[in-house]
């Protein structure tokens, strides 16, 4: 409600974000949901939290995800060639502040993470393809496009509107089908992110109809309190 009192967000261009994860899932096997979904029907699904209708928020769903690290010499022994490099690993949470000391600011814990991140791993937001962010709402999806880097402060809506983070566009964005209809099985949600960006990395067709041909990635997670965790994948050098 924020970002629409000071951008001229519109519900529209909010309910797309819901619109682009669900036909994602369409291509996920492993998704919740694998329905295609009309923007019209999402617009006037029941409304649980305003301007979030139940079709805007995450699956609430029990689930799991394997990650299996090893070193950079492991890595590049024979029979390790799917590998990929982990360019930055950043947990970081939001500091208090004088302006609200009780609740944190939500956007710029992920802001002050992707600073970090991007330094660490020496890449520029427009360098990632696949992202996969925590867009539990379709709104928080909109907004972290924008912490993200992804576009500038304001643009989120317009951004969306575009298709710029379809499958297809010039950033693909939770081509899993994201926490909105993938899974969000809370404690595993930053975990399983992972597989997702490893998978388009390895090339191939490992990632099925939703693969991306992109050298690097990122995932991002955020809860309550707020901790926040962006991890920067890229492509291993073979």
């Amino acid at each position: 409600m924020e970002h629409t009192r000071r951008f001229g967000t519109r519900f529209e261009q909010l309910a797309r974000g819901s619109v682009k994860t669900l036909r994602h899932s369409t291509m996920n096997p492993k998704a919740m949901y694998q329905v295609e979904t009309p923007l019209e029907t999402v617009m006037q699904a029941a409304m649980i939290a305003r301007p979030n209708t139940r079709l805007m928020c995450s699956v609430n769903v029990d689930g799991a995800a394997p990650v299996v690290l090893a070193s950079e010499t492991r890595a590049r022994q024979p029979g390790m060639g799917r590998a990929v490099r982990i360019s930055a690993s950043i947990p970081t949470s939001d500091p208090l502040s004088p302006r609200n000391p009780a609740l944190p600011h939500f956007n710029t814990c992920t802001q002050n993470d992707a600073t970090l991140a991007y330094e660490t791993a020496g890449l520029a937001p427009e360098a990632l393809d696949p992202v996969e962010l925590h867009d539990g709402f379709a709104t928080a999806e909109l907004l972290h496009y924008e912490n993200l880097g992804i576009c500038n402060e304001g643009e989120a809506g317009k951004t969306i509107e575009n298709d710029e983070t379809s499958l297809g566009g010039r950033l693909r964005a939770s081509v899993s089908g994201g926490l909105l209809s993938n899974r969000h099985p809370a404690g595993a949600t930053g975990v399983a992110n992972l597989p997702e960006v490893v998978s388009c990395l390895r090339g191939g067709s490992e990632a099925g109809d939703r693969q991306v041909e992109g050298a690097a990635g990122l995932t991002h997670v955020v809860g309550v309190g707020k901790p926040c965790s962006i991890h920067g994948l890229e492509r291993a050098a073979q």
